[in-house]
């Protein structure tokens, strides 16, 4: 855990006593299942450990979107989530996740041992939040379905064993959370390779620039 963003500045000692104040607790899901229901879990969050883990939203008239995109070391929950009384907000694994819980109270009240760890832990989670909905609003701001995707590429990408670049979620949620007709984004990755722009060395793998992005 000390390896992730929301722990930087925070050393191994501090981070056993921050584990033992936040009384972490981890758990491991199946691909598929439901991590946790927005609703159902007011005042608790959760750190990623490792997966991929997707937020998605039912709107009054059963239609579904990803709002969101959770890998590892990223945070989620009423911590950082906007609750609705319309929508309903649940995050859904879509890899085999370990996950550690958390109760929210552990954040924003008041540590009983006043460990300086917790501050710097709010900090860097409220600034983690922060940067992501930028980062999404930079990608929805393109003005067209190339800007959008050069855009998650960049951010999204991960690299793999060898080096190699891949997005960790298939392309038709990819659609779902840049807000683009799944057809029109494939008419446009195959309008990117004729130009020369990006390779396909296989059905699920894409070469943009120097990198590799597979489908996952």
């Amino acid at each position: 855990m000390n390896k992730y963003p929301v722990t930087n500045g925070i050393n191994d000692e501090e981070l056993a006593l921050l584990a033992e104040c936040l009384h972490l607790e981890k758990r491991s899901f199946r691909r598929g299942e439901v991590i946790m229901k927005l609703s159902e879990a007011a005042g608790y969050s959760c750190i990623m450990h490792s997966g991929t883990a997707c937020l998605r939203s039912i709107d009054e008239q059963g239609e579904e979107n990803i709002l969101d995109i959770y890998l590892e070391g990223d945070i989620f929950g009423s911590l950082i989530s906007t609750e609705s009384d319309v929508n309903l907000y649940y995050v859904f694994a879509k890899t085999d996740c370990d996950v550690s819980f958390f109760a929210t109270e552990g954040i924003t009240g008041l540590c009983k041992r006043l460990c300086p760890c917790h501050r710097r832990f709010a900090q860097n989670v409220l600034g983690s939040a922060v940067r992501r909905s930028r980062i999404h609003l930079d990608i929805l701001s393109g003005r067209t379905i190339r800007k959008k995707l050069v855009s998650v590429f960049e951010y999204f990408a991960q690299e793999d064993e060898n080096g190699l670049l891949y997005l960790p979620v298939p392309l038709s949620d990819l659609a779902e959370y840049i807000c683009v007709d799944r057809s029109a984004m494939m008419r446009e990755l195959a309008k990117m390779k004729r130009e020369n722009l990006i390779s396909s060395p296989a059905p699920d793998r894409y070469i943009l620039n120097s990198g590799l992005i597979s489908e996952g």
